[in-house]
């Protein structure tokens, strides 16, 4: 079966969101990420799931995430919102979600790629620095508190470890390879 979904995780810095703009764009196919989520959250048929946003939201800035502020409960009403926003996208058709654990709420969809974009950190730091006008030091700071951010979110959501191969179909080094080549591949792998 070909895949239609693609569902993209990627390192602060990494270009993954990049990545997953351009592709949508080559393939013609809907974007979703955090910002496009969150609009859908502001909806007052997704009420519930703002709260889950404005706690990721406020522990992202103050750094201080670590999984006990959230309820293990899987079945707490704004992680089954946000998972079923997801499922409902995914099932309109052909498109490309950057984040939200999209690959892990997923994973059972024969029809979806799941890809995770990841670069050394100098190319992340630089790119950083680049593109949001920032030193290296801040650069640095960002990255590494976000990626932590991203991994105790996705580890405690999921129960499974963020950024580990086997738990997606591909993994890409978007340094390496450039970001031209990484939509390539990920096209090849959709047929």
């Amino acid at each position: 079966m070909s895949k239609h979904i693609i569902a993209i995780s990627r390192q602060c810095g990494s270009g993954g969101h990049t990545i997953g703009q351009m592709l949508a764009q080559e393939l013609g196919v809907p974007f979703y990420d955090k910002a496009y989520l969150d609009r859908l959250a502001g909806d007052e048929e997704n009420k519930d799931l703002s709260a889950t946003n404005l706690l990721f939201t406020l522990t992202e800035s103050c750094g201080m995430y670590d999984g006990y502020l959230l309820t293990k409960d899987k079945d707490c009403a704004s992680s089954r919102d946000e998972a079923a926003m997801i499922r409902q996208l995914a099932d309109q058709g052909p498109c490309v979600i950057v984040g939200r654990c999209a690959d892990f709420v997923l994973r059972d969809r024969p029809d979806c790629l799941r890809v995770f974009i990841q670069s050394d950190l100098e190319d992340r730091v630089k790119r950083m620095v680049a593109e949001h006008d920032m030193s290296e030091e801040q650069a640095r700071h960002l990255i590494r508190n976000k990626d932590a951010l991203r991994s105790r979110h996705y580890n405690f959501a999921c129960d499974i470890i963020w950024g580990k191969a086997e738990n997606y179909h591909i993994a890409l080094d978007s340094c390496g390879l450039g970001f031209d080549r990484c939509i390539e591949i990920i096209k090849a792998c959709c047929q």
